[in-house]
């Protein structure tokens, strides 16, 4: 045999005999147990008597049931008293019978002044405070016992209790609410800086004079659903911000009242054909208005921006309305700051050379 199967037999037999000494040692142990529990008496043990009652659900196996007896004689559970019992009599007040003495009538009395009214009714409650601290000493305190019994009128009858209206003092007379502030727009500071323009018969119509467009920037003003903007409102807000009617039938605000000033931006119905002809302001009605601001134009093009943005909340103020972009979405702070970025890439642009 080689030296492979003298070590496959001889790890078999340790393997047996591993396994049949567990086996014996098992035996034994089962064996000394049985004789313990018969020299111990165990099978002479009656039954307990809880074993009827055993729960294997509870920790404990079952609930025993306890008298109050035991309860109380352990100080677990106070003494019980009879809700109908004779209570241990209390001092209490003396209490005259109406019908054995018969009071007189009491006098009207005259009607107190304020100061006395005030006078009288501190001294009943400092009398009530004081009342009140001699029950509690004495044991007039209501106990649970006593909640039932009748109630006994004894005759005492509470001062009534007078609130005197506030008025202001004499001499002083009542300030009148400081009225909210006029809120000014750079527009309108602007427009009443300035000067107002001699009529020439050489001045061109406002906005006639203005460049062609490279690229322009719209803020458009759409009036709530079902409701429009009223042409007279709109012109009296047009010139209230230094706008005037001219090129095309439309607005425009130039730089200075003077026409051959640049045009900073123009106003235009939104709806076809566009326009603002002053023998139809009273009835016109339009439900939205379009600014717009032509570049190249404004000799400071931010600033004119500025300008029509501020006119354009000014009418939503006014107004009501909406502000909406050039694509009639909602117009946002982020898409104010990006027509800034277009106004300042065309101007940077119209700065390089070559351009």
């Amino acid at each position: 045999m080689s030296l492979r199967e003298w070590l496959i037999a001889i790890g078999s037999l340790v393997i047996i005999g591993v396994v049949i000494d567990g086996l014996r040692r098992m035996r034994r142990a089962r064996k000394e147990s049985v004789a313990i529990s018969s020299g111990m008496g165990a099978d002479d043990l009656d039954p307990s008597p809880l074993d009827k009652d055993f729960n294997p659900e509870l920790p404990n196996g079952g609930a025993r049931t306890i008298s109050r007896d035991t309860l109380e004689d352990r100080g677990y559970v106070k003494p019980h008293k009879p809700r109908f019992g004779n209570p241990p009599q209390k001092p209490t007040r003396p209490v005259t019978d109406s019908r054995t003495k018969a009071e007189p009538e009491p006098e009207p009395e005259p009607e107190p002044r304020s100061s006395d009214v005030e006078n009288d009714y501190s001294e009943s409650f400092s009398a009530s405070r004081d009342e009140s601290d001699l029950d509690v000493e004495a044991g007039w305190n209501s106990a649970p016992e006593e909640a039932d019994a009748p109630f006994e009128d004894d005759g005492i009858v509470g001062e009534p209790r007078v609130v005197r209206k506030q008025e202001p003092a004499p001499g002083k007379a009542s300030e009148p609410r400081p009225e909210p502030p006029v809120i000014t727009t750079e527009v309108e500071e602007d427009t009443a800086r300035r000067r107002p323009a001699q009529a020439k018969s050489d001045q061109p119509l406002a906005g006639a004079n203005r460049p062609e467009a490279r690229e322009v920037v719209v803020i458009n003003v759409l009036a709530k659903a079902g409701q429009n903007f009223s042409g007279t409102k709109l012109k009296d807000l047009f010139e209230a911000c230094g706008l005037q009617h001219g090129d095309l039938d439309i607005y425009h605000r130039h730089e200075q009242t003077d026409t051959h000033s640049p045009v900073q931006f123009s106003v235009a119905s939104a709806v076809e054909p566009g326009t603002f002809r002053p023998e139809d302001m009273a009835a016109l009605s339009t439900p939205g208005i379009s600014f717009f601001m032509s570049l190249p134009g404004p000799t400071n093009s931010l600033q004119a921006f500025e300008f029509m943005l501020e006119t354009a909340q000014c009418v939503v103020r006014n107004l009501g309305g909406e502000l909406k972009d050039e694509r009639r979405s909602v117009m946002t702070a982020q898409t104010i700051e990006h027509c800034r970025q277009r106004i300042r890439e065309f101007e940077r642009k119209k700065r390089s050379p070559g351009k």
